[in-house]
């Protein structure tokens, strides 16, 4: 018997939208934590230029239970092999330009 479907409904409090390009993942016994984070400027050197340093600044923190956390994976495998089914592979080795003087 298949248990039933669980209705998904809009949170009262709207959701919080996060942009990462960055992520740090530990865990636990019980469970897995991701730390995502965006590249920015640094704070020490705001103005562009060769000595512009640049930071990761975590933007939200999500600790999953294993079983969900078993769950997502299997679910961005999917959509990761669909994406790259229509756009060809997904490129992780990219280096930035140096920059500009």
């Amino acid at each position: 018997m298949k248990p039933p479907t669980l209705e998904w409904v809009k949170s009262p409090n709207d959701v919080t939208e996060v942009y990462a390009n960055n992520l740090h993942v530990t865990w636990s016994i019980d469970d897995v934590r991701v730390r995502y984070a965006q590249t920015v400027n640094s704070p020490q050197t705001p103005t562009p230029g060769v000595a512009q340093l640049a930071v990761v600044e975590e933007r939200a923190a999500i600790t999953l239970s294993w079983r969900i956390a078993k769950v997502l994976r299997d679910q961005l495998t999917k959509v990761i092999d669909h994406y790259e089914e229509v756009n060809g592979p997904i490129k992780t080795d990219l280096k930035l330009p140096p920059s500009i003087p």
